[in-house]
């Protein structure tokens, strides 16, 4: 079942334009078969209009060809109905996870994780060592490092990450702002675990609130004062290529427990500020300023247990989510150390390099001015835009952001100013291109469902 969604920013537009740009010239079998039903979209009668409809929205993903086909068809009435229906199939071909074929044969861990990088085209990066083997039968820990197997076929990002992990106990750092995936030691494979297309959720913990007021006179009803409330942590993880921006309050659609009672939370005046507005009018955001992160958590409200209850037999619901999903990277300046008093303007945003140091042990500070002309009040952009440049040598090889200091101006106008420098690895040449990456994003849910839980 495909999803309802939006895309920020007039993306959309460009995707499905992109798409038929890409769209091969000679038409393929299954479009030959299809050409039926692109004409039945256009018949006079409606009922065979909408029966054709509906069997193309029956087929899922294997019907998005078809219905770019019908986007550019040349009878209106096709078209309407295919721009309808494309923004939902764009958005599930973008979600659903990629997946993987390859093998590892008796390899260490690096091993795997090299073929895991060559597979999947990621940053993966191995800080756990040499994993060793764990002791046998006898109690013993044999010598050397533990060799590894695995025939991976079809497999999500996920699943792969997740039976290495499992194996090799390894955990994936939650966030360095950039795009390498980083394995530590240490990993634990939690009890509760879910998927849901490109993304991955695990349940950490219920915490339980309880309250009384004693302020109130003597006299009060009894009861009344009291309050309990019950939340259940998740994290949501997404494939490397789709990194968070932010996630908003989850919406719990089905909760009960093993005595059958609800546990969907009231919503009471008090929690919506008493206007008559649907839902919570206090709205929690998780996003940190709205920085790439591979990870967040968010915490779903629930209503108390029925008396006895000791599990939550089933708990559903969606959680709103931001993804970045296309960065464009530009230059700005093809030569900074040249680039003092300079003005560059790139997708509405203007950069004015002041001034350029070279400083000791390979380390540089750009100083710079950048107005946000497009949206001045994007205060997303200014929490985020020190993740969006990036300092090259001549020959690619990226400088290490070493930190950022920066005052405020006008509305959108900042002063910044970052240093960058490097240590150790591949040798680097002076400094060359500044870039700066524009950020395309989407809006999408996240399904999660969980069942048999134990309650506090």
């Amino acid at each position: 079942m495909l999803k309802r969604c939006y895309l920020v920013g007039g993306g959309l537009l460009g995707l499905a334009l992109a798409a038929f740009a890409a769209a091969p010239p000679v038409e393929s079998e299954e479009l030959k078969a299809a050409r039926p039903l692109i004409e039945a979209l256009g018949d006079r009668d409606w009922a065979t209009r909408e029966k054709a409809e509906r069997k193309i929205v029956a087929m899922g993903l294997a019907a998005l060809p078809i219905v770019r086909k019908a986007a550019v068809h040349g009878d209106p009435e096709v078209r309407r109905r295919a721009w309808r229906l494309l923004p939902g199939l764009e958005h599930a071909a973008l979600v659903m996870p990629k997946r993987y074929t390859f093998s590892v044969v008796d390899q260490p861990i690096g091993g795997v994780i090299e073929a895991m990088k060559k597979a999947t085209g990621y940053k993966i990066e191995n800080n756990a060592g040499m994993v060793g083997w764990p002791p046998g039968p006898d109690g013993k820990v044999p010598p050397g490092e533990r060799k590894f197997t695995y025939r991976f076929k079809n497999a999500t990002y996920w699943e792969v990450m997740d039976r290495i992990n499992q194996d090799a106990q390894l955990q994936v750092q939650q966030n360095w702002g950039d795009d390498t995936v980083r394995l530590y030691r240490g990993g634990v494979t939690p009890a509760y675990v879910g998927y849901d297309g490109a993304f991955r959720y695990t349940a950490n913990n219920f915490q339980m609130y309880r309250n009384v007021d004693l302020s109130r006179p003597a006299d009060a009803t009894p009861g009344e004062g009291r309050s309990e409330s019950l939340t259940l942590s998740l994290t949501l993880w997404a494939e490397p290529r789709m990194p968070f921006l932010g996630a908003e309050t989850p919406r719990v659609e089905v909760a009960r427990d093993d005595r059958k009672g609800s546990m969907i939370p009231v919503v009471t005046p008090d929690e919506y500020g008493g206007g008559g507005l649907p839902g919570r009018f206090i709205s929690r955001r998780y996003s940190s300023g709205g920085y790439k992160q591979p990870s967040v958590q968010v915490s779903v409200s629930l209503a108390a247990p029925s008396a006895g209850a000791r599990r939550l037999a089933l708990v559903k619901g969606v959680v709103p989510v931001s993804l970045l999903i296309d960065q464009k990277p530009i230059v700005v300046s093809d030569d900074i150390e040249k680039a003092k008093g300079k003005k560059a303007e790139v997708e509405g945003v203007e950069f004015h390099i002041q001034d350029y140091k070279s400083l000791p042990n390979n380390q540089c500070q750009v100083q710079f001015t950048v107005n946000n002309k497009a949206a001045p009040g994007d205060y997303t952009f200014m929490n985020t835009i020190y993740q969006r440049l990036e300092l090259f040598d001549d020959a690619g090889t990226k400088y290490q952001n070493y930190g950022s200091s920066w005052g405020g101006g006008p509305a959108g106008v900042m002063n910044l100013t970052l240093t960058f420098g490097h240590f150790g690895g591949p040798k680097i040449g002076p400094p060359k291109k500044f870039v700066y990456h524009h950020w395309v994003t989407k809006t999408h849910e996240i399904s999660f469902e969980f069942k048999d839980l134990p309650l506090p």
